[in-house]
């Protein structure tokens, strides 16, 4: 008698156990999720701080946000795509219109344009922070995330934009836009 009940005293035990792994795995898993969540979430909301070519500060506050949004280019001016990039030439003008801003991220201060290469709209970034960049992944140039007014990405492409590109840009950027 005594021997049965350690033995179910012992199941009961291993029940208990189990139960508290299983709770605590799930625990982990569900905070795994809502962290991935709220990183998600938080990331679409930090605007990019950083610093021009020349090394003035650019912090991205509600004074520096347009009616509609913003748009970042990750481009070089030593890339060849970039300078390929018939459609982008396109995307700026529709955004000019729609009263989007447009930053030109580049990967190095080396990698900026001359003034007289662009609009006066366009403005260039060099150093920005690290954690930004890998929220929105710009591993490669030409990248172009638009952006509505309070920082959730709208759209994003990597590489060359093509007329399909052009076409589901420009219907995202007219849904959004304001003024």
């Amino acid at each position: 008698m005594k021997v049965n009940l350690i033995n179910k005293s012992l199941t009961m035990l291993l029940i208990v156990i189990m139960m508290i792994n299983i709770f605590v795995l799930i625990q982990m898993w569900s905070s795994m999720n809502t962290n991935a969540v709220l990183r998600e979430n938080k990331a679409s909301y930090i605007l990019p701080d950083g610093y021009t070519p020349g090394k003035t500060r650019i912090s991205w506050d509600e004074s520096l946000t347009t009616p509609s949004g913003w748009v970042v280019r990750y481009t070089s001016k030593g890339c060849t795509y970039c300078a390929q990039d018939s459609e982008w030439e396109r995307l700026v003008h529709l955004l000019e219109r729609h009263n989007y801003r447009t930053i030109l991220l580049l990967p190095t201060e080396k990698n900026q344009y001359d003034d007289d290469e662009l609009l006066s709209t366009l403005q260039q970034m060099a150093f920005i922070k690290m954690d930004w960049i890998k929220q929105f992944r710009f591993t490669g140039t030409p990248t172009v995330v638009v952006f509505d007014n309070n920082g959730r990405v709208l759209w994003q492409r990597v590489g060359m934009l093509n007329e399909s590109d052009y076409v589901s840009a420009e219907k995202v950027i007219r849904k959004n836009a304001k003024g």
